[in-house]
């Protein structure tokens, strides 16, 4: 596998980035998506890629949802991993803006592996949020705990319109462009294979942040508001760390992994996790910073269970996960660190 050129779409955003950092470590040679050429010296120049730089390429691909966009960038690739996905903006159109671009940059990167005789495999980044409806993990929570053990052969196969948000709107991409790739698969039967890798609320560290400001967003902001003073909105008890994620990607390139599967990705599963727990980590790790008030536990983000089968997951991959409190640490760490940082 080492030596072989895979290509990342994808490369910019969290989980990416840390993908592109560690096939670049595992020996590959990486030829890397990006929508604008002034992405790439950034990226180039980050203290994790710069000393691979010999083996990275660049292609620049402003839109990725053309029907043979791709193509021209395959030649010699082995592998893709798809990362790139739209993100929950709020937007007056929905599916023009969230759905259709999934569905049809999905399209494109599968039509253009089937005609490049070269690709054994294609990871694509789904999400666990595609097992359930939106109503199920975001509506008034049931009188009690729904225990069900979903699996990944679970999908919420009809999402309902409208969609109330773009974050709704976001799952629903997810799941329409899970269902087409599937419908892709048995139509076409083309001669690589796939693996839908489905994580959970992923979390830890962020490579690309240089400050507290830029590691305050998305799931790493609710982890972070709720031990300092915020209230979250309550959240499904299952995370996972974004160096297990990435490294699921790269992973499932393997032949030993068996293709044409999706995977849960999930730490401390099947019970999941308890969001509160993460003071605790804090207080038997950090004494001094809750001391001084840098992160007071004062916020709070109820759980809401969700039980998930990895069985299959971890037999597949051979690898256990970072615990739930290994991350809490790990992302604490480095905002504690911006934090001393900024007092300079």
């Amino acid at each position: 596998m080492a030596g072989d050129l895979i290509l990342i779409t994808g490369v910019s955003g969290y989980i990416g980035f840390k993908t592109l950092i560690l096939a670049l470590e595992a020996g590959f040679q990486v030829r890397a998506v990006i929508r604008k050429a002034e992405q790439a010296k950034k990226l180039e120049s980050h203290i994790r890629v710069a000393p691979y730089v010999a083996q990275l390429q660049w292609s620049i691909i402003p839109d990725l949802s053309d029907t043979n966009s791709f193509d021209s960038h395959l030649k010699g690739v082995v592998g893709i991993l798809h990362l790139a996905s739209p993100l929950a903006n709020e937007t007056d159109d929905y599916d023009r803006d969230i759905i259709a671009p999934a569905i049809k940059v999905t399209l494109a990167v599968l039509s253009a592996a089937q005609r490049t005789p070269s690709i054994k495999r294609v990871v694509i980044t789904s999400s666990a949020v595609t097992l359930v409806p939106f109503t199920w993990m975001f509506g008034p929570a049931p009188p009690t705990p729904d225990l069900t053990l979903f699996t990944s052969a679970d999908i919420d196969s009809k999402p309902a319109k409208p969609y109330s948000s773009a974050m709704e709107a976001y799952f629903a991409s997810k799941t329409l462009s899970r269902i087409t790739t599937k419908q892709f698969m048995e139509k076409e039967r083309p001669n690589f294979e796939f693996v839908n890798l489905l994580p959970t609320v992923v979390f830890g560290p962020d490579e690309l942040a240089t400050n507290v400001t830029e590691l305050m967003t998305s799931s790493r902001a609710m982890v972070l508001g709720m031990l300092m003073d915020m209230t979250m909105p309550e959240m499904i008890g299952a995370s996972v760390h974004v160096d297990d994620v990435a490294k699921a990607h790269i992973d499932g390139l393997k032949p030993s992994v068996p293709g044409n599967k999706d995977y849960i990705l999930s730490s401390d599963a099947p019970e999941g996790i308890c969001w509160d727990d993460a003071k605790r980590v804090v207080q038997k790790n950090f004494p001094g910073a809750v001391e001084k008030g840098v992160l007071k536990l004062e916020g709070r983000m109820r759980t809401r269970t969700w039980r998930l089968d990895t069985r299959e997951t971890r037999e597949a991959f051979g690898w256990g996960h970072v615990s739930f409190e290994e991350t809490v640490k790990e992302l604490v760490r480095q905002y504690l660190g911006f934090i001393e940082a900024e007092k300079k």
